[in-house]
């Protein structure tokens, strides 16, 4: 009876399969830790589903049924990386797919439908593959790895047995031995171009994030200038335009202010040749010096034409035909090619507008550059709302010290308010020792799958450290917008940070991505206290850490992550140093150990009602002892 069973076997080519399925285990092993969109999860998935399906169509040994299970192979491979973006989405229309063809291929096997339809599923298979393959290329990252090998390999190597079983060679060698795991090798060929492409678009990645670091530094390092001139915003306003003309390639660009007690906007710098946009006074020369003079002093009312519309609805712009807007007045001589106009916003407070342009004989704006040029647009942005923090502390109380300035540039990175989720509440006490903070937090939704909290503890005060703060939270939000997992977002900003900072001002950071419909969770470290998470059916406290550096000693660290699941119920705690550090007047230490109790304690409160805890908890430890560090804790509450 065995020795039948293994006969069967080898004649069907299974143990062919079972050898490429092995190659592929190790493939996928190789090149997770390029993985950097998590997609090899699925795929391992989805070979052990191919294994198992091989196993019970070898076994079984029913030749309609074993058939129909590797036309279908194919579509189950591509829609793996095809599959409505998401692998996960692929590999479950696969199973889907895998499951009709045991149906027909058993009804095949009982006679209970006639052979043809065999013949026109395989026709079918053929078809949807081949659609797969071709549609969609470039919209969508994964399909790109057909976009860099020529489609018709993988038609041949893919769909050559469903050919094979059309012309009638079913009990050929060669469709059993050859054509049938030449499928299996197309997937392990998928599987390393996919790879490759991975690391590309990761250096490809890196190096644009490294260039937009570099230009945030700059624009910290003009607004320290600007600081120090006493809060010179024209200064910083040339910066700003000349800086966004460089990084988009723009022929001119001109910045504004919202002016809000007169509902304007106002001309503050023109770098370039920048072309008029509305009509212009006679009296105005007809020439570049002319018109920049004429624009350098600019006033908009709010709302009017193409400038005042986005100054006051805050919506970017971007214009590929201006002779086609009515909001733009073309003159003959400055033609314009291309505009792009984009807000300067803090929050949803527009506080200016960038215009750039393009000469007709120019090329026109591409969408990167649109990109680029609001990415930019909202670095300038945080860097002009520091000086007016700056001037407001001036003109409200006559202080200009360093001091003053930082705690006005912090309390602007901070949120004003903690997002209201269906099925997370948030709590929140955080208190400075000396008025200037060098706590972080920050709640990020980015999407409905994907929440990020961030808190973290930069080493020491006053500006530099607040314009520190200004980096790691431009590209957190950067970062938060992309794909990326938390070890390499942490990473990121590691690269981004070190060598721009002395060693005096490193910095402490905690990245927690929950997944507000599951519960899934993913967690870096860098040199942070562990989280604290009441585990509701456990009734404990559960303290997830992972070792690591802090950000900004070495460049090239590698941070690692982490993986967990939280239910309805659950607390988790986020803290800082000045929490468990606070003394009592006994010299004693508050610990970690007094919140895990209050933990035990108050769970059953709202996430708001045990951070009030937690805060009362500490004062009553405390007492008269003066607060030496700065003290944050952001509870976070399943519901």
């Amino acid at each position: 009876m065995l020795s039948e069973l293994f006969q069967h076997l080898l004649t069907t080519g299974l143990s062919t399969k079972l050898v490429l399925e092995f190659s592929l285990i190790i493939v996928i092993r190789y090149i997770t830790h390029h993985d950097t969109d998590n997609i090899i999860k699925w795929v391992w998935w989805g070979t052990l589903f191919l294994i198992v399906k091989d196993i019970i169509g070898g076994v079984l040994g029913l030749e309609e049924l074993f058939h129909a299970l590797n036309i279908v192979t194919p579509l189950f491979i591509l829609l793996i990386f095809t599959g409505n973006s998401h692998p996960k989405n692929g590999l479950i229309y696969g199973i889907i797919s895998i499951t009709g063809a045991f149906i027909f291929g058993l009804l095949s096997f009982f006679r209970v439908i006639p052979p043809i339809v065999l013949d026109i599923a395989a026709v079918f298979s053929i078809l949807f593959a081949m659609y797969l393959i071709n549609s969609n290329t470039k919209e969508n990252r994964k399909i790109n790895t057909f976009y860099k090998i020529r489609a018709s390999v993988l038609t041949i190597s893919l769909l050559l047995p469903s050919f094979a079983f059309l012309l009638g060679a079913l009990a050929s060698p060669v469709l059993h031995y050859f054509l049938y795991p030449l499928q299996y090798l197309a997937f392990i060929w998928l599987l390393l171009q996919y790879s490759n492409q991975e690391v590309d678009l990761l250096i490809q990645d890196r190096d644009g994030l490294a260039d937009n670091v570099d230009t945030l530094y700059n624009f910290v390092l003009n607004s320290s200038d600007a600081l120090r001139s006493g809060g010179d915003l024209p200064k910083l306003m040339n910066f700003v335009a000349k800086t966004i003309s460089e990084g988009t390639g723009a022929d001119g660009v001109m910045t504004f202010l919202v002016d809000d007690f007169e509902d304007q906007v106002t001309a503050y710098a023109v770098y370039g040749v920048v072309p008029p946009l509305m009509e212009v006074p006679e009296s105005v020369p007809r020439s570049e010096e002319g018109f920049k003079d004429w624009l350098t002093h600019l006033k908009i009312p709010l709302g009017e034409g193409f400038i005042g519309e986005i100054a006051k609805t805050g919506k970017a712009q971007f214009i590929t035909d201006p002779s086609k807007d009515s909001r733009i007045i073309i003159h003959l001589s400055f033609p314009i090619g291309s505009i792009i106009g984009v807000p300067f916003l803090i929050e949803e407070r527009i506080i200016g507008v960038a215009i750039l342009t393009r000469k007709k004989s120019s090329p026109i704006f591409t969408d990167k550059e649109f990109d680029k040029a609001s990415l930019l647009a909202g670095f300038a942005s945080v860097i002009i709302n520091t000086i007016y923090s700056f001037q407001d502390v001036s003109e409200r109380s006559d202080i200009d010290t360093a001091a003053g300035i930082a705690e006005n540039i912090q309390k602007a990175l901070r949120p004003k308010k903690l997002p209201k989720l269906p099925n997370y509440a948030f709590g929140l006490f955080s208190e400075s020792a000396w008025g200037v903070y060098s706590d972080y937090y920050d709640v990020i939704p980015v999407s409905k799958e994907r929440l990020y909290i961030v808190i973290g503890d930069v080493a020491g005060k006053g500006i530099q450290a607040s314009l520190i703060m200004v980096m790691i939270r431009a590209i957190l939000h950067l970062v938060t917008n992309t794909s990326k997992n938390t070890a390499t977002i942490l990473s990121w900003i590691n690269r981004g940070i070190t060598g721009k900072i002395d060693i005096d001002h490193f910095a402490t950071l905690q990245i927690l991505c929950i997944n507000p419909v599951t519960g899934a969770c993913e967690y870096s470290n860098a040199g942070h206290r562990p989280l604290l998470i009441w585990r509701n059916n456990l009734g404990l406290v559960d303290a997830i850490d992972v070792e690591s550096v802090p950000i900004g000693v070495e460049k090239n660290t590698e941070f690692k992550s982490t993986s967990f699941t939280i239910a309805p119920e659950d607390v988790l705690i986020f803290y800082t140093d000045g929490v468990i550090e606070a003394i009592n007047s006994m010299g004693k230490q508050y610990g970690v150990k007094s919140l895990t109790t209050l933990l035990h304690k108050f769970h059953d409160l709202t996430a708001a009602e045990i951070a009030q805890k937690i805060r009362e908890n500490i004062r009553t430890f405390m007492g008269d002892t003066k607060q030496h560090d700065d003290q944050t804790v952001l509870v976070v509450k399943a519901k």
